[in-house]
């Protein structure tokens, strides 16, 4: 009888033992709840211009409205060239003429990058981003006195 009950605690303890065994090299699969999709809205001092001239300088103004997240960065670029970066939601920067390769038209991309609100993993820990982007055409001809 003892050997009976002893045989019947060690395959009760051993059939157990699977059930407490962990490894971080398999998956758990969790089904993450997204909130709310942030709202944006950008305003930029370019928004009512058509293809302005960079003279000797441009001022480029920004605000960014951003509801349901948090901004992440803002990069600026023309010609592929960054021209401006940064994590304010309102800032100006300067465009010079030395900044594109073309010498007539010349695009500058906004780039904003924000908090996707999926809440995943990666947008927890701030590596998952939405993004925005504006592009405005920007004229880097020189000008020609009449």
């Amino acid at each position: 009888m003892r050997k009976t009950i002893l045989v019947l605690v060690s395959f009760t303890t051993l059939s157990l033992l699977s059930a407490c065994y962990f490894t971080d090299s398999e998956w758990y699969k969790a089904d993450p709840v997204a909130d709310d999709p942030p709202e944006v809205s950008v305003i930029t001092n370019l928004d009512t211009l058509y293809n302005p001239r960079v003279n000797d300088s441009l001022q480029v103004i920004y605000e960014l409205s951003i509801v349901n997240g948090e901004l992440y960065f803002m990069e600026a670029m023309v010609s592929d060239l960054t021209v401006h970066s940064s994590d304010s939601t309102y800032g100006s920067f300067w465009i010079y003429p030395s900044q594109s390769n073309e010498t007539d038209l010349d695009t500058l991309y906004l780039d904003f990058y924000y908090s996707s609100n999926t809440n995943t993993l990666a947008d927890i820990i701030g590596f998952e981003a939405s993004i925005t982007i504006l592009k405005y055409v920007i004229d880097f001809s020189e000008e020609v006195e009449p």
